[in-house]
C-alpha cells in the first residue's frame, strides 16, 4: 500500500517542482500567465495598469525592452524610470491641499533613502510654514486705540430708569389701569388693590385721635387739684392760729398739714396725666398716618413718567407684598455701556471725558450723539480693562416716538483728558 502511494506521489511532487522553477526562472512563463490572468498582477502595478487599457503580452515586452535601452536623464536606471510610469499611471487627476502645507507637485521624482528605494510619494511636497496663512487667534473684537482717541466697539445701550412694579401691600388686585404699551405720566394712577379694610382702620384712628385731643385738652383735673391745694394751705394757716391760742390741739393741725401735702400731690398727679393725655393724641396721631399710610400703598401711581413694558399680575390677581406686577421703562434717558481695551494710561484720565457716540439703530443706519463719560468702574473686567458709563438724552421722532431702545449696539469715541 506505501509503496503504491509512493509511486503515485513522486511523480506529482516532481512535476509540481519543475513548474515551480519554471515558473520563477523563466521570464516567458511569467508572461504567458501574465496576459492569460492579469488580475493577478504576476509583473507588479504596471501589469495591471497595461492589461486596464489592453494592451498584449508583446507589446508589453517591446515596450519593457524599449525602456531598458532608452537613455535616462542623470544618474537615473531603467528601473527608476519604470517607477517613475508608475507613478504617473497612479497619480491622482486633481490636485488636493493637504493639511499641513502639503500639495501635489507634477513631474516630481521619488524622494529615496540611502538603500535606494523610494519611500515618500513623489507627488507630494511640504510647502515651507511661512508662505502659510496666519489666523487671528480670536473672533472677538478688540477695541484699539488710534490718534490718541480710545474706540470702544460693541457697546450695549440699555435704559438705566427700567423698574419692577411690585405689590406693597398684601390683597386682590381691583383695578389695573395700565396694560402693555400704555404710555403713562409720573404720578397717575396705575394699579388699586383691595383698600377696605384699610379705609375702616383709618375711619377707627382717626375717632381714637379725636377722643384723644377731648381728653387732652380737659384740664379740669388739674385746676381741681390746685383749688384743693389752696383750700389745704389755707386749712393749715388757719390751724397754726388755733394751736397758738390753744383752741385746736396740735394733732388736728399736722392732721391738716397732711392734707396739704396730698392736695399738691394731687396737682402733681393732674399734670402727669395731662401730659399722657396729650402724648396719647401723638399716638392716635401716628396712627391715623400708618392707617393711611396702608391705603395709599394699596393705591399705586407712576413714579415716573415712561412706557409699561410688560404686566404679570391681572386684574383680580391675589398678590403678597413684594410680588412683582408689572415693568415700567423710562425711555427719556439712555446709558451706552462698554468695556475699555487694556490702558496704557489712568483710568481716571476717561472720567468726564468727551465722548462721541455711534448707536447703530437700524441696518446701514447709524445716529451720532455727543456727551461725557460719566462713570468708570473700580474695578477691572480684565487686565488693565474697565467698564464704562455714557449718559444721553434719547431722541424723540417726529412722530413723538423715542428713536434709541435697549439692547442697540454702539461704538463710543473718547479723547481723554491731559494728566
Amino acid at each position: 500500500m506505501a509503496d503504491k502511494k509512493l509511486t503515485i506521489g513522486l511523480p506529482i511532487a516532481l512535476v509540481l517542482g519543475c513548474s515551480a522553477l519554471a515558473f520563477g526562472v523563466v521570464p516567458g512563463v511569467r508572461d504567458w500567465v501574465d496576459q492569460m490572468i492579469p488580475w493577478l498582477g504576476i509583473n507588479g502595478p504596471r501589469s495591471v495598469a497595461q492589461s486596464q487599457k489592453g494592451p498584449t503580452a508583446t507589446g508589453l515586452k517591446a515596450e519593457d525592452e524599449k525602456a531598458e535601452q532608452a537613455p535616462v536623464a542623470g544618474n537615473a536606471t531603467a528601473s527608476e524610470a519604470a517607477l517613475r510610469t508608475e507613478v504617473e499611471v497612479n497619480k491622482p487627476k486633481f490636485a488636493v491641499q493637504f493639511a499641513g502645507g502639503a500639495e501635489p507637485i507634477a513631474n516630481e521624482p521619488p524622494i529615496q533613502n540611502q538603500d535606494n528605494a523610494p519611500t515618500v510619494s513623489p507627488f507630494l511636497r511640504t510647502t515651507p510654514a511661512s508662505t502659510l496663512p496666519t489666523l487671528p487667534t480670536t473672533g472677538l473684537k478688540v477695541p484699539t486705540s488710534e490718534n490718541g482717541v480710545l474706540i470702544i466697539e460693541g457697546a450695549q445701550v440699555t435704559f438705566p430708569d427700567d423698574i419692577t412694579v411690585s405689590a406693597t401691600a398684601e390683597g386682590t388686585i381691583l383695578k389695573l389701569l395700565v396694560d402693555d404699551g400704555t404710555v403713562i405720566e409720573a404720578g397717575m394712577p396705575m394699579i388699586e388693590i383691595d383698600s377696605r379694610l384699610a379705609e375702616k382702620e383709618v375711619v377707627v384712628s382717626e375717632k381714637e385721635l379725636k377722643a384723644a385731643n377731648l381728653k387732652a385738652n380737659d384740664d379740669s383735673n388739674v385746676k381741681y387739684s390746685e383749688a384743693a391745694k389752696e383750700v389745704a394751705r389755707q386749712d393749715v394757716e388757719i390751724s397754726k392760729e388755733l394751736i397758738k391760742s390753744r383752741a385746736e390741739g396740735i394733732m388736728e393741725g399736722r392732721k391738716k398739714e397732711l392734707e396739704f401735702k396730698k392736695a399738691s400731690l394731687q396737682v402733681t398727679v393732674s399734670t402727669i396725666e395731662k401730659e399722657r393725655d396729650q402724648a396719647d393724641v401723638g399716638v392716635k396721631t401716628a396712627k391715623v398716618e400708618a392707617a393711611r399710610v396702608q391705603l395709599e400703598l394699596r393705591r399705586i401711581n407712576a413714579q415716573r413718567t415712561g412706557v409699561v413694558n410688560q404686566v404679570v399680575k391681572r386684574q383680580y390677581a391675589y398678590v403678597r407684598a413684594g410680588e412683582p406686577i408689572l415693568n415700567l421703562t423710562s425711555m427719556e434717558k439712555i446709558r451706552i455701556t462698554g468695556t475699555t481695551p487694556r490702558l496704557s494710561e489712568s483710568p481716571h484720565l476717561l472720567l468726564n471725558s468727551p465722548a462721541r457716540v455711534t448707536i447703530n439703530y437700524a441696518v446701514g443706519k447709524s445716529e451720532t450723539v455727543d456727551g461725557i463719560v460719566t462713570y468708570v468702574s473700580p474695578k477691572s473686567d480684565g487686565p488693565n480693562q474697565y467698564k464704562l458709563h455714557v449718559d444721553l438724552p434719547n431722541r424723540l421722532t417726529p412722530d413723538g416716538q423715542y428713536l434709541f431702545r435697549d439692547g442697540m449696539v454702539a461704538d463710543i469715541e473718547v479723547r481723554t483728558r491731559s494728566r
